[in-house]
């Protein structure tokens, strides 16, 4: 019985030791002051995986919101621009 537990917890550790060994950030190694471009996947990926703004991922909402905005905005810049308004 202890050899099959010996067995199993050798085999265990041959399986997971690679992928411990692996390099966690698969991106490109930076030197100093170098320009990595982005590929077309990592795009995409960013793109599908975090929203850049507040902004509903439904077209209506997002125009609606993006609307209620704009006026905010206008009458923030109404009040700095004309103070007898």
């Amino acid at each position: 019985m202890q050899r099959i537990m010996l067995l199993a917890a050798f085999g265990m550790l041959m399986t997971t030791a690679p992928g411990l060994a692996q390099d966690r950030d698969r991106g490109p190694v930076r030197r100093n002051g170098e320009i990595i471009i982005p590929t077309e996947r990592t795009l995409e990926r960013e793109a599908v995986t975090s929203p850049k703004n507040e902004f509903s991922t439904d077209d209506a909402t997002a125009t609606r919101q993006m609307e209620q905005q704009n006026r905010r905005i206008d009458r923030e810049v109404e009040k700095g621009i004309c103070t007898d308004c």
